[in-house]
């Protein structure tokens, strides 16, 4: 991996002559990416229904691709076949980190970032509530919105042809 970069201190990622890579952990401890970024360096295997369930997000690869690309972060993933249960047979990804990747990262500050995580992410899950009714209301405004019409915009087909000639 290219834009990966290797621990500033060597020992951080065990004996002389390892390749563990340590990404950066992000400032924001309250954010999906930051969640999934700690149940990976927990020793977790995610996949996107994984994802859905436990992170409330439905974009996984984008995340892993943020986690690579901005951050760093050697992820590994295998893909493998599931049955369907409609019948079909479709492809998953299932993303995890290697042991010497997770113990290097161990060695950098992981531990406190994932309790920071996984406390902060608690947190905002008890705004749950609330950000449901935002929606609700600012889905109601949107269908209102759309009722409305501009005070000089007419209907064309309201009361007729005479409303052309007028």
């Amino acid at each position: 991996m290219s834009n990966a970069r290797r621990p500033e201190n060597i020992e951080a990622a065990g004996a002389q002559g390892d390749t563990a890579i340590v990404g950066k952990f992000m400032a924001r401890r309250n954010t999906v990416r930051a969640e999934i970024l700690a149940r990976l360096l927990n020793g977790e295997r995610l996949t996107g229904l994984d994802a859905v369930t436990g992170c409330s997000t439905t974009r996984l690869a984008p995340v892993i691709h943020a986690l690579r690309t901005m951050y760093g972060w050697s992820i590994d993933s295998h893909e493998h076949d599931v049955g369907c249960r409609d019948g079909r047979v479709s492809e998953v990804a299932a993303y995890f980190m290697s042991r010497q990747n997770i113990l290097a990262a161990f060695n950098a500050g992981a531990s406190d970032f994932i309790k920071s995580v996984f406390e902060q992410r608690k947190a905002r899950r008890k705004q749950a509530p609330k950000a449901r009714r935002e929606a609700e209301r600012r889905n109601i405004a949107r269908a209102l919105a759309r009722q409305r019409h501009h005070p000089w915009q007419g209907d064309l087909f309201q009361g007729g042809a005479h409303d052309l000639a007028a």
